[in-house]
């Protein structure tokens, strides 16, 4: 779909919604259940989901706003979405989208509001400033930083793609959440994680020698880390968050708190390593291509395990980009949905064996 100011789903209307991570389902069939024909789909990250209407914009909302709901946090209108990468540039599509709607007049007042999904070179803030200059120039309107104006300019960011709602403040609904999920965020178990990991270590029979060494990158907030710890001799766990302190605390386990795209080239690894772990919530053609460049911190012949997000409705296709990428620099990939995963597949392989290294590891 194209930036055109085109609807998602060829609806009448299109909503973002957002509501406790974990119960986008319940929410899902909750709205549908109010709008006519209405049609759901999660979006990249837990708790956003999008809601496809055949009624105008103003009624939809106003039905759900009306109606005893339990799962609704949010409701934005919107009525364009843009394809938008790395490169700056794309904030003028935004604001060409945006402008083209002919809602925001000269004079009239507008504030520009980014919320971002994903990795982006560049800053929620820099979007919205950049939107909100293009937007005067073109319209002659007046951009401000106050929530009392006449357009609320939202653009909601979910890695390649912004969905963009210009709407009249009164017309983005907020509603008090009555069903929350079973944890309060920072107190889910950590062992929800850990079924993932002991899952793929099972389902691809992977077994370690003695005294293993182990690196796990995206470890916050340590689930798999800690299963990882009662398996192995060292854990290395890399995360710029800070782990878990049950987790922080385990005696064979070291944090590097840094990126792991930085740990090409670092002198205090310790050697190679027995398996590489990544849970890392990216797109899965970076992730592959991280696991590529971060190769020789393993053993020749030894596992690998992925996570393969999915960051689109493309189940398939970041499977097959993922494979491609991963076959570089691994062998034997094998791809499988566990019982614990969600929106992900896990993927598990071994570092290409080079011709020679066989014999020279063995002296």
């Amino acid at each position: 779909m194209s930036g055109e100011g085109a609807r998602d789903l060829h609806a009448a209307t299109t909503l973002l919604v957002t509501t406790t991570a974990g119960l986008e389902g319940e929410a899902r069939r909750e709205l549908c259940r109010l709008l006519p024909e209405a049609r759901g789909r999660p979006l990249l990250m837990k708790g956003n989901i999008l809601i496809a209407a055949e009624l105008p914009e103003r009624e939809a909302v106003a039905r759900i706003a009306g109606a005893d709901t339990r799962c609704v946090a949010r409701v934005l209108p919107t009525q364009a979405r843009v394809a938008v990468g790395a490169d700056p540039r794309c904030f003028s599509d935004i604001a060409a989208a945006a402008a083209r709607l002919g809602r925001i007049r000269p004079r009239d007042t507008f504030v520009v509001r980014c919320h971002r999904r994903g990795r982006h070179p560049w800053s929620s803030r820099d979007l919205a400033r950049a939107v909100a200059l293009d937007l005067e120039r073109s319209l002659g309107a007046v951009g401000d930083y106050d929530a009392d104006v006449d357009w609320h300019v939202a653009v909601e960011v979910y890695q390649d793609l912004a969905y963009i709602g210009v709407n009249r403040p009164q017309d983005i609904l907020r509603k008090a959440l009555r069903k929350h999920r079973k944890y309060a965020p920072g107190e889910r178990p950590l062992n929800r994680a850990q079924w993932k990991i002991r899952e793929a270590l099972a389902a691809f029979d992977i077994h370690l020698a003695d005294g293993p060494r182990v690196i796990d990158l995206g470890s916050a907030p340590g689930g798999w880390a800690m299963v990882l710890a009662g398996i192995a001799d060292e854990v290395v766990a890399v995360d710029p968050a800070p782990l878990d302190p049950r987790v922080a605390a385990l005696p064979n386990l070291r944090h590097l708190q840094c990126r792991a795209e930085e740990l090409a080239g670092r002198a205090d690894l310790g050697g190679r390593f027995d398996l590489l772990t990544c849970d890392m919530n990216v797109e899965p053609a970076d992730a592959s291509r991280l696991l590529c460049r971060l190769a020789g911190l393993l053993k020749h012949g030894a596992p690998a395990v992925m996570t393969i997000k999915y960051t689109t409705s493309r189940r398939r296709h970041h499977e097959r980009e993922a494979r491609e990428i991963l076959s570089a620099e691994y062998e034997g990939i094998r791809i499988r949905r566990l019982p614990h995963n969600a929106r992900e597949t896990t993927a598990a392989m071994r570092r290409r064996t080079r011709r020679g290294v066989a014999a020279e590891q063995s002296k």
